[in-house]
């Protein structure tokens, strides 16, 4: 088999080149090529998306699957900028949840706008059935490494991500 007939190799490419157009966007307020690192980007979505509700770092790996240091250093960057902040729960003060803060939400907005003028661009030629048809494989395959990586002791290399809050397998009806 050819590496250009791979899944992971097409997955990896996608993923290279999405990453260098979010890195290159331009943000026009600021004249600043990448205004953020693509992760903090998400990162500060999903508490957008999720402000009712108590989000922990550790919330935080089992949503993007990385790992616990990767996300204290992104924390301790977002938190330096002024974008989130972290606040001790009253019922037990060793407990942090991650609050995004004005700033963060400001930004989180034009992250967003980016990102769909990204979606639109990409999508560009691909029909609706296309889109419906790619989602659903994607989402076999992410189900497929999310079993491997959960396995017991079946694996080579275990992965302890903890599973996202209220995460069972993802289904194509996600979409």
């Amino acid at each position: 088999m050819k590496r250009e007939d791979t899944i992971g190799f097409n997955i990896r490419s996608i993923d290279n080149m999405l990453m260098r157009k979010a890195m290159t966007m331009s943000d026009e307020e600021s004249g600043k090529n990448g205004m953020m690192p693509v992760m903090q980007g998400w990162i500060m979505g999903y508490l957008y998306d999720h402000k009712e509700e108590e989000i922990f770092q550790r919330d935080i790996e089992a949503q993007f699957y990385i790992a616990r240091s990767t996300v204290t250093c992104l924390v301790k960057q977002m938190e330096q900028k002024g974008y989130i902040a972290r606040v001790a729960v009253e019922r037990d003060c060793r407990l942090k949840r991650l609050c995004l803060l004005e700033k963060g939400e400001e930004i989180h907005k034009r992250f967003l706008q980016n990102i769909e003028k990204v979606e639109e661009e990409i999508r560009e030629g691909v029909s609706e059935e296309e889109l419906q048809t790619f989602l659903k494989v994607a989402v076999k395959i992410r189900n497929n490494l999310e079993e491997l990586q959960y396995c017991s002791g079946k694996c080579s290399r275990r992965v302890n991500y903890p599973r996202p809050k209220g995460h069972g397998l993802v289904t194509a009806q996600s979409y």
